[in-house]
C-alpha cells in the first residue's frame, strides 16, 4: 500500500507540474451546436447553459462571435440545454451525451415577452457532425438485453453489431473482433479511462458486469490523435452513477442445459454411439443487485452493483485405455518394487473390464506389440471431473459536485474468479487458479473558464493469476512430470502441462487534459504518464516432458522412446516499463458546417525489462549481419492525424466523415518471456546428442532425476 500512495503522489507532482496538456482515452462526451433565431441569423455572444437531468449539475459556456458554443467533459447522460438572452429563448428538453461522442445541438430562439413561460422543444437528434472520428456507442438498456452481451467478453460483443467489426476469425491471434481488418491483437481496452489491456497476450483484463455498465463505445480506425496505444478498435467502458433519485435492481440471467437448444455437433456424436441426442450440463447463474442515489442532494452521489456467477459444466470425457486390476497385478510381478508404476497406480485407476491387451516387455511403434508380448489386461476408461468457475465482481462510482466549476469522480472495480484448470486428462489433477482484478480511478474537472476546461486523472489496474502445478510427489523428482503414454491411446499423466506460471500486472498511470475553445478552434492538448511493474514467469516444459510408446518401458524407468524434452531454469520475466504519450488536436471551423481536424500524437514507450537480457546473447553476434544488445527506445513513434467531417445543408441530419491516420502497435510479453537468453534457460532433448550440460542416465531415468533442470554456463568458444 505504501509503493502504491507513493507511486500515485509522484504522478501527482508531475502532471501538476504538466497541466498544460492533455491526454487519456477520454470518458466523457462533448456537445456543440450554434445559436440563431428564427430568421437562420447567427446570435452571437450569448450564455448557453447545460442541466445533468439526473443530478441537477449545471456547466456555462458562451457562444462565440458567429454564435458557435462547446461543452466538453460532460459525464455521459441526458441534459436540458437553455439559451435566454437578449429577450431571445431557446433550447432542447433532452440532449443525450454519449461516451467518446460530440453531440451536435443547433439552438433556435425565439422571442420572449413578459412573462412568457419558457418551453424548450423535446429531444433532439446528436448525430456527431463535427469530427472525423468513427465510432458507435451501446447504452445501458443494449449492455442488459442484448442477447449477445450475455456471454463471453460480456458487452464487449456489442462491437460486432458495427459495420466494419467482425469476429476475430482466422484474422489473427488476439482477443476480441477484428476493427476494420485489422488483427484483434490490435485493439485497445480501457474502463473509465483506465488501460485495461494483458501485457502477456493482449486482450482485455477485468469484465465489468453489464447491469453496471453505463455506456460502452467502439471507436474504429480513424479516431482522434487523443487515443492511441494501438491501431485497432478502441474499446472504452464507463461504470452508471448516482442521481438525485434512488435506483435499485435484482437480476439474474439463467442458463441451463435444459432451456438450450442440442448442439448438432454434439447431437451427430450421439447418435454414432447410439445414445438418445442430450445435451451434457451446463448451469450458468449469474444473479446480483445494484443500487444508486444521492448522499447530498444535487451534491454527492453513489452506485454499487454487485454480481456473482458461478458456472458448472459437465467434463468432457475422452477414451482412454488402462490395465485392469489384473493388469496392474501383473505389471507388479513383471516389474516389482516399480516405483513409477507404483505412482502411476496412484492417480490412474484400473479399467473395469478387459477389452485389449497391453505389452508386457517391449513395444514397436513401427508393428505394435507382438503377440507373444500381448499379456496385459486393459481396457476403456474416461474421465469427466468437475469443472467450475465461480466470479464475484463489484463496480462502484461516487461523483461530487465541489461547485458549478468543479466535479469529482471515484470509480472501483474488484473481480475475485476461482475456476478449476482441467487441462490434465485425469481429474486428480485438477487444481484450482485463482484470478484477482482491482481497477480504481480518480478525476478531477475543473472550468477555469466558460472556454478553458481542465480534467485530472489518476489510475491504477492490477490484475493477479496463477496456475499452480500443485504439491504432487514423483519418487526422485523434484516436481511431478508430464507422462504421455502411446499405448494408453495418448493419456497424459500429471498436471496442466503449461504450469506452474504466474502474471501480476500493476499499471499506474496518470493523466491531465485541457480543453480551450477560441473563436473557429477547439484545441486539446494532453500528456500522460504510465508505469508498469509486471513480474511474469512461464517455461515450456520446465516439469519435463516424456512420452512412452509402452508402459511396460516406464515401468522400467527406461529412456522415453517417443520424445523427452525439458527447459533448463525457469527465470522470472520482467515486464516493467515506462510510457509517455503526448497529442494535440485542433477542430477547426472552417466553415458552420465544415470542420478540419488536425491532430499529431507522439508515443515515448520504453522496453520490457526482461527484453534487456537479450544482451547476454551478445556471444551469438555477427557483425554486419546481426548485433544482440539492449533494444533501443525508439523515439520518432510520432503519429499525424487530419480528418474532416462535412454535414450538407442545414438539417446537421447528415455527416460525412473522411481522413488519414498513423498508429503505433505495442509487442505484447509472450515475445519476450519466450525468448529468454541461454544463460537463463536451455533446452535439453534426448533426441539430441548428449552434450555439455545435457545429461541423462540410460537407466533408472527418471529415478535419477530425468532431463536436467538447471542450465549450464555459456562460455564464448572463441
Amino acid at each position: 500500500m505504501k509503493t502504491l500512495l507513493t507511486r500515485l503522489s509522484i504522478l501527482s507532482l508531475l502532471l501538476a507540474l504538466a497541466s498544460v496538456f492533455v491526454l487519456g482515452q477520454a470518458i466523457s462526451g462533448d456537445l456543440v451546436g450554434t445559436v440563431r433565431d428564427s430568421s437562420g441569423a447567427v446570435v452571437p455572444n450569448v450564455s448557453v447553459e447545460v442541466t445533468n437531468l439526473g443530478t441537477d449539475f449545471k456547466r456555462t459556456t458562451q457562444a462565440n462571435g458567429i454564435g458557435e458554443y462547446r461543452f466538453v467533459n460532460l459525464p455521459s447522460g441526458h441534459y436540458k440545454v437553455l439559451v435566454s438572452a437578449n429577450g431571445m429563448t431557446g433550447g432542447f428538453a433532452d440532449i443525450e451525451i454519449q461516451l467518446n461522442k460530440t453531440a451536435t445541438a443547433n439552438i433556435t430562439t425565439q422571442v420572449a415577452g413578459a412573462g412568457t413561460t419558457v418551453e424548450v422543444l423535446g429531444e433532439s437528434m446528436t448525430i456527431d457532425t463535427t469530427t472525423a472520428q468513427i465510432g458507435s456507442t451501446f447504452e445501458s438498456k443494449a449492455a442488459q438485453d442484448l442477447p449477445s452481451a450475455s456471454t463471453g467478453s460480456g458487452v464487449l460483443n456489442l462491437a460486432l453489431l458495427n459495420a466494419g467489426v467482425a469476429n476475430g476469425g482466422g484474422i489473427g491471434a488476439g482477443s476480441g473482433p477484428s476493427v476494420s481488418g485489422q488483427r484483434p491483437r490490435n485493439n485497445n481496452f480501457t474502463v473509465e479511462g483506465v488501460d485495461n489491456n494483458s501485457k502477456s497476450v493482449t486482450g482485455p483484463l477485468v469484465t465489468i458486469p453489464n447491469d453496471a455498465v453505463d455506456q460502452f463505445t467502439v471507436l474504429q480506425n480513424q479516431f482522434s490523435p487523443e487515443f492511441g496505444h494501438s491501431s485497432g478498435g478502441q474499446f472504452n467502458q464507463t461504470v452508471h452513477s448516482g442521481t438525485n433519485k434512488f435506483h435499485g435492481r435484482l437480476f439474474e440471467y439463467f442458463e441451463n442445459r435444459n432451456l438450450n437448444a442440442i448442439d448438432s455437433l454434439v447431437a451427430n456424436g450421439q447418435r454414432g454411439n447410439g445414445e438418445t441426442p442430450f445435451n451434457p450440463r451446463f448451469d450458468d447463474n449469474r444473479f446480483g443487485g445494484q443500487v444508486g442515489g444521492p448522499i447530498i442532494h444535487d451534491k454527492v452521489f453513489f452506485f454499487t452493483n454487485w454480481q456473482y456467477e458461478p458456472v458448472g459444466r459437465s467434463g468432457s470425457s475422452t477414451s482412454f485405455v488402462a490395465p485392469t486390476a489384473a493388469g496392474y497385478a501383473a505389471l507388479n510381478a513383471l516389474y516389482p518394487n516399480s516405483a513409477n508404476l507404483a505412482t502411476l497406480q496412484k492417480y490412474l485407476p484400473a479399467a473395469g473390464s478387459a477389452t485389449t491387451t497391453l505389452c508386457s516387455t517391449t513395444f514397436d511403434p513401427a508393428v505394435g506389440c507382438p503377440a507373444a508380448n500381448a499379456t496385459i489386461p486393459a481396457g476403456a476408461v474416461g474421465f469427466a471431473g468437475p469443472l467450475y468457475a465461480n466470479q464475484l465482481t463489484t463496480a462502484n462510482s461516487g461523483d461530487w459536485n465541489i461547485s458549478s466549476k468543479d466535479q469529482l469522480r471515484l470509480r472501483y472495480i474488484y473481480s475475485k474468479l476461482d475456476a478449476s484448470d482441467t487441462a490434465a486428462n485425469i481429474p486428480a489433477f485438477y487444481i484450482p487458479t485463482p484470478t484477482r482484478f482491482h481497477v480504481f480511478t480518480l478525476g478531477e474537472y475543473h472550468n477555469f473558464t466558460p472556454t478553458l476546461n481542465n480534467e485530472f486523472r489518476l489510475g491504477f489496474n492490477r490484475f493477479a493469476n496463477t496456475t499452480p502445478s500443485g504439491s504432487f510427489a514423483f519418487p526422485g523428482l523434484a516436481m511431478f512430470p508430464n507422462l504421455t503414454f502411446d499405448e494408453l491411446n495418448g493419456l497424459q499423466v500429471g498436471p496442466d502441462g503449461n504450469a506452474p506460471q504466474y502474471t501480476i500486472q500493476n499499471t499506474y498511470q496518470g493523466v491531465d487534459n485541457v480543453s480551450w475553445t477560441k473563436g473557429r478552434h477547439n484545441v486539446k492538448f494532453g500528456v500522460e504518464y504510465r508505469e508498469y511493474i509486471s513480474p511474469q514467469t512461464f517455461t515450456q516444459r520446465v516439469r519435463g516432458d516424456y512420452e512412452y510408446s509402452s508402459l511396460a518401458l516406464f515401468a522400467q524407468d527406461g529412456v522415453p522412446d517417443t520424445f523427452a524434452e525439458r527447459s533448463a531454469g525457469n527465470a522470472v520475466y520482467y515486464g516493467n516499463q515506462k510510457a509517455v504519450y503526448i497529442y494535440g488536436n485542433d477542430d477547426f471551423h472552417v466553415t458552420r458546417n465544415f470542420t478540419l481536424n488536425v491532430g499529431l500524437r507522439y508515443e515515448l514507450t520504453t522496453p520490457p525489462q526482461g527484453n534487456t537480457l537479450q544482451s547476454q546473447n551478445s556471444i551469438s553476434s555477427v557483425p554486419g549481419l546481426i548485433s544482440f544488445t539492449n533494444p533501443a527506445t525508439q523515439k520518432k513513434n510520432f503519429a499525424p492525424r487530419i480528418g474532416f467531417a462535412w454535414s450538407p445543408g442545414t438539417s446537421g441530419n447528415t455527416s460525412i466523415r473522411g481522413g488519414y491516420s498513423l498508429a503505433y502497435d505495442v509487442l505484447y510479453d509472450n515475445l519476450g518471456i519466450l525468448s529468454l537468453p541461454p544463460q537463463l534457460q536451455q533446452t535439453c532433448d534426448v533426441g539430441a546428442l548428449q552434450t555439455s550440460g545435457c545429461f541423462w542416465s540410460n537407466t533408472n531415468f527418471l529415478a535419477n532425476g530425468g532431463l536436467p533442470s538447471v542450465p549450464v554456463a555459456i562460455t564464448d568458444p572463441a
